[in-house]
């Protein structure tokens, strides 16, 4: 009995090792980062820190405490971006006094190259309705003319799309604040103020650049989490973890987000501890003094 819990508690060790450091990751997300020259521009304004809330980037959990910030045009969460640019620097570049703007054309080659032709469907590959071929159809006799299958007509290869142009702003000289970059700022730091009161309010989000922000309330936030570690842990192929998602009702949850949990499946140990961590604080906060 003692060596089962010697083991027991050695493994536990390992997959919170392992899963301390999927969290822990740099700063560097699948959001493009800001031009540096919003960054220097700009700067960054950092919200106070709170323990409320969950916080999911590309699928890794970042643990709590949290600090909202506007970094530059983007936002941050404890040093992780989880927006692309809310107000494109471009638009702030434009207010600027002598602004020129370049415009580059792509190459005609660029636009003439011949795409791949799209593969055949899987279906017409074993017949109508996907049924396969039987040994008795290999050796059948001709069939008759009228049931000949109709020819099928060669497909097409698609146009290949002409390359747009790109256009860019530049000015010389520092930057300088006015009536129009003051009102982009404020837009921004809108949306940081809006994600911390969510937060705060014990909500969650969930980001990533292959799907737009997914939010939800202290209840979802809830729900998610009562039924999220549990399929983290116990399904060890990605087809498993989609149906149990799915069984779960958690079919709000993009696919693409689906698969990026799947792949930081490891940090299920931190959610949990998170959960009673939670409880005990409630339990505490219940308790009449």
């Amino acid at each position: 009995m003692e060596r089962r819990k010697l083991f027991a508690g050695i493994v536990c060790a390992l997959l919170l090792s392992v899963a301390g450091a999927a969290p822990r990751a740099s700063a560097a997300s699948s959001f493009q980062k800001p031009p540096s020259a919003a960054l220097k521009a700009l700067k960054a304004t950092v919200g106070k820190p709170f323990k409320a809330g969950w916080v999911f980037v590309d699928g890794k959990y970042i643990q709590p405490p949290y600090k909202v910030e506007r970094w530059g045009t983007a936002l941050r969460v404890n040093g992780v971006q989880i927006s692309g640019e809310i107000v494109p620097w471009s638009e702030f570049v434009k207010t600027q006094d002598g602004v020129t703007v370049s415009r580059n054309e792509p190459e005609t080659a660029a636009a003439e190259e011949e795409t791949e032709q799209p593969e055949e469907d899987v279906e017409d590959l074993f017949g109508e309705d996907g049924d396969e071929m039987s040994l008795d159809d290999l050796f059948d006799d001709e069939p008759e003319e009228e049931d000949q299958p109709a020819k099928k007509k060669p497909a097409r290869r698609p146009k290949a799309k002409k390359p747009a142009a790109t256009v860019t702003y530049s000015f010389d000289g520092e930057f300088t604040p006015n009536e129009k970059t003051r009102a982009y700022i404020a837009k921004i730091n809108a949306e940081r103020t809006r994600i911390d009161r969510l937060l705060r309010s014990g909500a969650y989000i969930c980001c990533g650049s292959n799907y737009a922000m997914l939010t939800g309330d202290a209840g979802s936030a809830k729900l998610l989490i009562s039924k999220l570690p549990d399929i983290m842990k116990h399904c060890s192929d990605e087809a498993s973890f989609m149906r149990a998602a799915r069984d779960a009702r958690l079919t709000y949850l993009p696919a693409a987000l689906v698969r990026e949990l799947y792949r930081n499946r490891f940090s299920y140990p931190l959610l949990e501890q998170r959960l009673k961590e939670d409880a005990e604080a409630k339990k505490w906060s219940t308790i009449a003094l």
